[in-house]
């Protein structure tokens, strides 16, 4: 029980600090519109096909799924040090899977508002709407995994890079996004010589799965469970070295 509580602490220090911060506000309600708005606008005005506008549609609820866990993760790490007081948090109760899992839900409950606001507003401008929800929700469950992932690696090189991690926390993921196809077929972009390792991505096989939903994507649900696994399994490793390593090295304590 006592877990549970700290767990909701961040939770709610998250949320406490959504009100007060323009940043985040606009990161949940602004920005997501604009992102989605632009790619839709430059589709419907090149005449192309609603299948495509879907497309962008269900790739910008799952890149949203996977931003929000990894930097609400490392953000919520990166204010305990901009507000001087990381050293409070280290010394209190709460442990590091405790702190990161708290973040990750704050991110997954604002990832959730966003895909909330993108099917109502999608519906009604485009006349979008979700074909197979089980597929779907597969496929929310595997990129929230995946960006809780994701946050457990960058809050590991947060531990040593203060607050340079919360830009990583925008670059790589955008990188593996790209990687992963959202909007358009690996197979049609990439080399034949590395498209079988990119098809190894988790996130890759997660948003042909969304994909498949219009006819567009063959996802190998293997390949998507044990990568998925095994990212977690290996970002959760990498996050223990790097804590114990910081640690040592006192360089928590600097931090603070």
């Amino acid at each position: 029980m006592s877990s549970l509580v700290r767990i909701y602490s961040q939770v709610y220090k998250s949320f406490m600090s959504l009100k007060r911060n323009t940043f985040r506000l606009a990161d949940v309600l602004i920005w997501p519109m604009i992102f989605l708005f632009t790619l839709t606008f430059f589709v419907t005005y090149l005449g192309s096909d609603q299948i495509y506008v879907n497309i962008i549609i269900l790739g910008m609820m799952g890149w949203r799924m996977i931003y929000f866990p990894n930097l609400e993760t490392v953000s919520s790490f990166t204010e305990e040090y901009w507000s001087k007081s990381l050293a409070h948090l280290m010394i209190s109760p709460i442990t590091r899977l405790e702190f990161a899992i708290g973040a990750a839900i704050s991110g997954f409950i604002k990832a959730i508002l966003v895909v909330i606001i993108y099917l109502v507003f999608t519906s009604f401008l485009y006349g979008f709407y979700i074909p197979d929800w089980p597929t779907f929700l597969l496929g929310m469950f595997f990129f929230a995994i995946i960006g809780f992932s994701m946050g457990l690696v960058t809050l590991g090189l947060g531990y040593f890079m203060k607050e340079e991690s919360f830009s990583m926390a925008f670059i790589w993921p955008d990188i593996i996004v790209l990687l992963s196809g959202v909007y358009f077929s690996i197979e049609s972009v990439y080399p034949a010589s590395i498209v079988p390792f990119i098809r190894l991505l988790p996130s890759t096989q997660a948003f042909e799965l969304m994909k498949s939903m219009f006819g567009l994507g063959h996802p190998d649900l293997v390949i998507l469970s044990v990568g998925t696994a095994v990212f977690f399994l290996l970002a959760y490793a990498f996050n223990t070295f790097m804590y114990e390593k910081a640690r040592k090295e006192g360089k928590l304590v600097r931090l603070g």
